[in-house]
This record gives C-alpha cells, sequence and structure tokens, in this order.
C-alpha cells in the first residue's frame, strides 16, 4: 500500500497527473485490472492515494521512479558538467 509520504514522491517525479505516464507502461507490460482492461486513471488515482492496493502497479510505479530519478541524477551531472558548480 502506498503511503501518504510515498505518494509525495510520486508526484515529485511524475508530475500532478501520474496517470498519464504510468497507465502506458502498465499496458506495455501486459498489466491490466481484474478484468483484464487497461487501468483507468482513476484507479491508478485509488492505488497512488493508498485506497486500493495492487503489488503489480505499486511494483511498477517503483521502477519508474527509479528511472525518472537516475534521470535527474544524470541530467544534474551533465548540468555541472557544462556550467560548472555553483
Amino acid at each position: 500500500m502506498i503511503k501518504p509520504f510515498e505518494k509525495e514522491i510520486i508526484i515529485k517525479y511524475l508530475g500532478k497527473q501520474p496517470s498519464k505516464k504510468i497507465i502506458p507502461i502498465l499496458n506495455k507490460k501486459k498489466i491490466y485490472n481484474s478484468r483484464g482492461k487497461s487501468f483507468s486513471p482513476k484507479s491508478i488515482q485509488d492505488i497512488i492515494n493508498g485506497k486500493t492496493e495492487n503489488r503489480s502497479v505499486e511494483t511498477q510505479i517503483i521502477k519508474i521512479i527509479e528511472t525518472e530519478k537516475q534521470i535527474e541524477i544524470k541530467m544534474e551531472g551533465f548540468k555541472n558538467q557544462v556550467f560548472g558548480k555553483r
């Protein structure tokens, strides 16, 4: 289950509408809801808000956050290389 502080981290890295980044990845990995359909933005929001538990979706969200963090770290290193440390 996603905790409130984890939700803040999700929003930090994926924005205020994280389902726009999450749903395409779930579809690509063929992770669907119990009816075999694509997750809706509302169902993703319920998972992020901790109302619904779904280990498969939560695992993918964590992996997405990990990727976004790595991109941020690389970008900071690149900026420091180009602009110098301040």
